[in-house]
């Protein structure tokens, strides 16, 4: 069975800007160390075909996880994060998937920019899945938890930027 993510994000910016942010290499690279993960890195930043690829890659500080799930990895985990983005009518959508390594974890889903108004909301649907029998379903419940709150945290970050102007 597979855990439902879902966040809404709302920025005071029409969806070209804020993907605008998106596509920059230096904003890419502060949300990642503004996340507190350790070895933060922007794998990539392809844009081209009227795509965009973002890959980043950083360490899930053990302190964070559950006893449970740390007593179940062998070393760091890392998670891998991949978004897909390509224009949707006057926004844009992406295909995201977040591969732990090490651990038969996954995240995956669709995200959504889109203008309302004279902002722009981010909506972000999902689904973990840790196919073990028994703990699976405890363990995507934290995964989904860690990652709302992650989410939540680059909001904050992208709006912050987006007033930096």
């Amino acid at each position: 069975m597979a855990t439902a993510l879902s966040a809404v994000q709302q920025f005071d910016a029409p969806a070209e800007r804020v993907f605008g942010l998106f596509s920059d290499s230096a904003f890419q690279h502060g949300r990642l160390v503004d996340g507190g993960g350790l070895d933060p890195e922007l794998v990539s930043l392809d844009a081209g075909d009227g795509t965009l690829t973002v890959v980043t890659r950083q360490a899930i500080p053990a302190s964070v996880l559950p006893s449970m799930v740390a007593s179940m990895m062998s070393g760091i985990p890392v998670t891998a994060r991949t978004e897909t983005w390509r224009p949707d009518g006057d926004g844009y959508v992406a295909d995201f998937s977040v591969v732990i390594k090490g651990a038969p974890a996954s995240l995956k889903g669709t995200m959504a920019l889109a203008n309302t108004g004279a902002g722009s909301t981010l909506t972000v649907n999902g689904q973990a899945a840790v196919p073990i029998p028994m703990f699976g379903g405890k363990i995507e419940g934290i995964i989904v938890e860690q990652v709302s709150g992650l989410l939540a945290g680059e909001e904050t970050y992208t709006r912050q930027a987006l007033a930096a102007g």
